[in-house]
């Protein structure tokens, strides 16, 4: 039997993995050739079609934000910080993070925003950077 804490928590890191394909605001060619060459869904626990559902559901999320008039905010700190909370389980908070990080270097720039967000999840849950070497 599933655990349901687990199958929540896997959905947040679903999340979190799309969140980090659409940082830049652009979701790349090379993005989605990695996502599918190191079998990032697989490595979650989910299907492929699950995942892009979450970029598809990000990114309507986005277009419905009142602020439109101004530039589009890729990134919603107070809301990436809750979803990282909604995660306890170690391994899988390392496996967020290594997708993270191969992810934001697939098209060759770590962006500001990669880096934040990145930065943001191995401080908030004290993974070392070294940690993520293979």
């Amino acid at each position: 039997m599933t655990d349901p804490t687990y199958e929540a928590q896997r959905a947040v890191a679903t999340e979190l993995v799309a969140l980090t394909l659409l940082a830049d605001g652009v979701l790349a060619s090379r993005e989605l050739e990695a996502l599918d060459r190191l079998g990032i869904p697989k490595l979650l626990g989910v299907e492929r079609d699950a995942l892009i559902q979450a970029i598809i559901d990000h990114c309507r999320r986005l277009l419905q934000r009142p602020e439109r008039v101004d530039p589009v905010r890729m990134l919603d700190i107070e809301r990436f910080e809750m979803m990282l909370d909604r995660i306890t389980d170690p391994v899988l908070r390392e496996m967020v993070c290594r997708a993270m990080l191969v992810l934001s270097k697939a098209d060759g720039v770590i962006c500001l925003p990669e880096q934040t967000l990145l930065r943001d999840a191995l401080t908030r849950w004290g993974i070392p950077l070294e940690n993520l070497r293979d």
